[in-house]
């Protein structure tokens, strides 16, 4: 893309696109509104979110409605922070996959890997931080030592076993995955998790979830 002397890349514009959406979601705008605000067309702003646009005076356009500086916008950290988030061991937060809106286990339990398996009728859950803040993929630690209840919701799950072996539940099918085994699914579909009978126990898997 060159105009006025400027030159981008296609990496360059996918950079620029992709932070400008991020910045429009941070400022809850439409899209509708962005393009009012800046004179172009929905389509237009569609196209410059996807970095699929050669007009550096569109890229303008969007970016002073956001109250970015375009020359700014593709430097390192620019436009919201960091472009990325990090889940640290002092990090954890071990609440109940069921029930995590009581709160956080108990204390012991945050720290002590027996102590979270000895609880009854629990699964523990490890909502990692390692989350963008308007990124749709969450990342949750598993620990299983019974079955956990059925649960269903929007979207889609990846489920990767980090330790022993369980068995995942999705609608009338039950999958036996062992360790470093995966499965996808669609999460609207009744699903649960279960070690299986022959694993050392607590099984451990990695659930990432993007919502629809």
């Amino acid at each position: 893309m060159a105009e006025n002397g400027k030159t981008w890349d296609d990496q360059a514009q996918l950079v620029a696109g992709t932070r400008l959406k991020r910045v429009r979601l941070q400022q809850n705008l439409s899209i509708r509104q962005l393009s009012e605000l800046a004179g172009i067309s929905k389509t237009s702003v569609v196209q410059v979110e996807a970095g699929r646009t050669s007009r550096r005076s569109t890229y303008l356009k969007v970016a002073t409605v956001l109250g970015l500086h375009l020359e700014n916008l593709l430097q390192s950290g620019s436009a919201d922070g960091l472009p990325y988030a990090v889940h640290r061991i002092q990090d954890d937060r071990w609440f109940d996959l069921s029930r995590f809106d009581d709160g956080l286990l108990p204390e012991k339990a945050q720290t002590d890997q027996a102590t979270r398996t000895s609880l009854k009728g629990v699964t523990p859950l490890n909502i990692l931080s390692s989350r963008l803040e308007q990124g749709r993929i969450k990342p949750t630690i598993l620990e299983l030592s019974a079955p956990s209840e059925t649960r269903s919701h929007a979207g889609e799950e990846h489920v990767f076993i980090l330790e022993g072996s369980a068995i995942v539940g999705v609608g009338e099918h039950q999958v036996t995955l062992e360790q470093g085994e995966s499965i996808t699914f669609w999460s609207a579909e009744p699903h649960s998790y279960m070690p299986h009978p022959n694993s050392k126990l607590p099984v451990r898997l990695l659930s990432v979830r993007v919502d629809a």
